[in-house]
């Protein structure tokens, strides 16, 4: 898998502060409805076991083989001060209005 940080993103990541062992985890998961969805969302998080890790510009990825099934070999993330994130591949946008928050410890 690639990823290509534009460089509006790289700005706004790198002025993040994150602790030891964190990274920007990009995750997707199905769902349900009446046709297939996948939601996407962008996080700060803990490497887990099974992560595929990217270092870009010193500032690890995270991406789980789960997420991987519902994207795009080749990945973009831009950002826009009043857009937020946006998270796309060169066949589709996946989603506009990403905020980077940190992952709920309590989720799996």
């Amino acid at each position: 898998m690639s990823i290509t940080i534009r460089p509006a993103a790289l700005k706004e990541l790198q002025a993040l502060h994150l602790n030891e062992g964190e990274g920007i985890r990009i995750g997707s998961s199905y769902v349900g409805s009446c046709s297939l969805f996948a939601d996407y969302q962008l996080s700060i998080d803990q490497r887990q076991e099974g992560d595929e890790v990217h270092d870009l510009e010193g500032i690890p990825f995270f991406i789980s083989e789960k997420s991987k099934d519902y994207l795009h070999h080749e990945l973009f993330i831009d950002y826009n001060p009043a857009l937020g994130y946006k998270l796309s591949s060169p066949e589709e946008v996946y989603k506009y209005n990403l905020s980077l928050k940190r992952a709920d410890k309590e989720e799996g």
